[in-house]
């Protein structure tokens, strides 16, 4: 009304009345014009009812034109003639046209002389918001637990609801440590939601480390009927909503409020000015990838004092470092229900796999600097333990990425792939292929194409990869970060559908983002961190129709016996490695014959018992 009022007194609105001496004046026409001229118009009606939408009731119809499109103009021009003769009150017809009422006229002169502002856009979208917020909080935004979920009925496993037990026994603080594609994202809400059933103004914040991964969970919040404010892109989009929900809740936090953030945004000086401002008692806090949450940058940020904390991750805790661990532990406290991946195929939550592993010997100049490496790495290692966050540990971990890019890349990777892919079978659709982020060499077919100075012929190890499919005539597509999101969403739509037959990954796919049309998974490129590994299996094996078992081929890579200098570097290199193989081939079809292909090496230096 207060907007009708300013429109009419500022002269931007005329309206008048139509009046038949018996019934009403139904008719519906309208036209819309643009500052260019071109015109749209219509005529009928189709109201946003029941009885219109339903065609077991009503029969209504519209039809609209437009005048750039020839053999349209005719009729645009007719709507035209007939408002304007109407407006005038020509109407040659017992309908009368006449001024609206004074009194009408004279009740929106004083409720614009009672608001005399001229209205702003950012104003009025407020004022809808937090109009359409409270009403959709009163009506029809309460969290509720689905019947059907993808057209399945809806029922939590046993694994979830005994992980959200040991949760609440903690006092509702607490790190779930469910294998990636056990459910841990549907874990949370299903627990959250049980948890606002039962407290009044619950701000639900959910924080994750990437964009994708907050949209993935806005999808699937939907399902349980929360639709959250999303914190994330330009904070002109969710500061305004946040401030205003603060302002309405001042006193005491009433509504129910939902809230998925990014990282970076949660650790914003913005995001964090509103955080605190929230009632501490009624702030459900999930962080979701939480190992993230052991950095330095995020103590204090962390919605302290929360009275709900859940953390999600697959492999929380750091392998090396123990700082980071105890900062996650100061949030989370500690890991309250542990669910492996080796409990998720034993339940079948996950696909069985088979898994083979792939021998691959570093090159002699290779070697040398991988020994070089170590021994710089032993030589300083004692002295960055004494030096936390000092030069020494900033030099130790630089030492510890090249090592790990050295092993990664390592040049006969690709050929020992080539020959793999030619042998054994062609690629099967559905399939990834994990690389490192290193350089790798490549043979020269026709060195008159290559410039004679340049020693360094070499290339990403993912274009390398790339390339190599698509001369196979693999139609493959890359999912890397150089990739912007509508890129990515479109790649693994396509990958999805069964058009791209295979995606060359970094990191991208190591966190949250769901492909279990995925049934096998090179692993050209893979890191010692537990972490890495243990994700990226849980992501190949997610169950999928028509997915009977996944296929996993995993590089190891070895030293040469020529450039060694002692049996024990060779050792206690192979036994870094095995690590993950062992866990690998411990949770797969055939335990023993996946360890095979390795069992020289493994004879060759006494570590036999490392396969049992």
């Amino acid at each position: 009304m207060r907007l009708l009022a300013w429109l009419f007194a500022a002269g931007r609105l005329e309206m008048k009345v139509a009046i038949r001496p018996r019934g009403m004046f139904h008719q519906k026409i309208g036209l819309l014009t643009d500052g260019k001229g071109d015109t749209v118009s219509f005529s009928g009606s189709m109201n946003e009812t029941m009885s219109a939408l339903d065609p077991r009731f009503n029969s209504e119809e519209i039809t609209v034109f437009r005048s750039w499109e020839p053999g349209q103009v005719e009729y645009v021009s007719n709507h035209s003639a007939a408002f304007d003769k109407l407006w005038s009150g020509e109407t040659g017809s017992r309908t009368v046209v006449t001024s609206i009422p004074e009194a009408i006229e004279a009740g929106l002169n004083f409720v614009s002389e009672r608001f005399p502002d001229k209205p702003t856009a950012s104003d009025e979208d407020e004022k809808v918001k937090t109009f359409i917020a409270q009403l959709t909080e009163t009506h029809s935004s309460k969290p509720r637990v689905p019947s059907l979920m993808h057209g399945q009925p809806f029922k939590m496993r046993d694994h979830q609801l005994d992980a959200l037990k040991a949760w609440a026994a903690n006092d509702y603080i607490g790190i779930l440590e469910l294998a990636t594609g056990a459910g841990k994202t549907i874990t949370a809400i299903y627990g959250a939601v049980k948890t606002i059933e039962k407290n009044e103004g619950i701000a639900l914040i959910v924080a994750v480390p990437y964009q994708d991964l907050a949209d993935q969970w806005c999808k699937e919040l939907e399902d349980f009927n929360i639709r959250p404010l999303k914190c994330y892109g330009s904070r002109g989009e969710w500061e305004p909503s946040f401030k205003a929900y603060l302002k309405r809740n001042r006193h005491e936090q009433r509504e129910f409020l939902p809230i998925v953030v990014v990282n970076r945004t949660l650790t914003s000086a913005h995001f964090q000015s509103c955080l605190a401002e929230l009632d501490n008692e009624r702030i459900f806090f999930i962080g979701d990838e939480c190992h993230h949450h052991g950095a330095e940058g995020f103590q204090g940020k962390l919605a302290p004092g929360a009275r709900f904390r859940l953390g999600l991750s697959a492999t929380p805790f750091h392998y090396l470092d123990e700082e980071k661990n105890e900062r996650l532990r100061e949030v989370y406290e500690r890991s309250v229900y542990d669910y492996t991946l080796a409990d998720a195929v034993r339940d079948k939550v996950l696909t069985p796999y088979e898994y083979h592993p792939i021998p691959v010997e570093l090159n002699e100049s290779e070697a040398q600097e991988y020994l070089e490496l170590s021994d710089q790495i032993a030589r300083i290692y004692v002295r960055a333990q004494n030096d936390k966050g000092g030069a020494a540990q900033q030099q130790l971990k630089a030492l510890l990425m090249r090592r790990s890019r050295l092993i990664g890349a390592a040049a006969n990777k690709l050929p020992t792939l080539e020959e793999l892919l030619k042998s054994d079978q062609a690629v099967e659709p559905f399939s990834l292929f994990y690389c490192g982020d290193g350089r790798t060499q490549f043979e020269v077919d026709d060195p008159d194409d290559y410039d004679a100075e340049i020693d360094d012929l070499s290339i990403k190890q993912r274009h390398a990869v790339t390339r190599l499919l698509s001369r196979l005539g693999v139609k493959v597509s890359p999912f890397t970060s150089e990739e912007n999101r509508k890129q990515r969403r479109e790649i693994l739509s396509r990958f999805r559908e069964g058009e791209t037959e295979a995606l060359v990954a970094i990191r991208c796919l190591d966190e949250g983002i769901d492909v279990p049309a995925c049934r096998t998974a090179y692993l050209i490129a893979s890191s010692r961190n537990p972490r890495q590994f243990v994700q990226r299996r849980g992501r190949i094996l997610r169950r999928s129709p028509g997915k009977d078992y996944a296929k996993i081929y995993d590089f190891v890579v070895v030293l040469p016996e020529t450039s060694i200098s002692s049996a024990t570097e060779a050792s206690d290199f192979l036994k870094n490695e095995l690590g993950r193989v062992a866990d690998f081939a411990r949770g797969s079809l055939y335990p023993a014959s996946s360890i095979e292909p390795l069992m020289p090496w493994l004879r060759k230096y006494g570590l036999e018992h490392l396969a049992t």
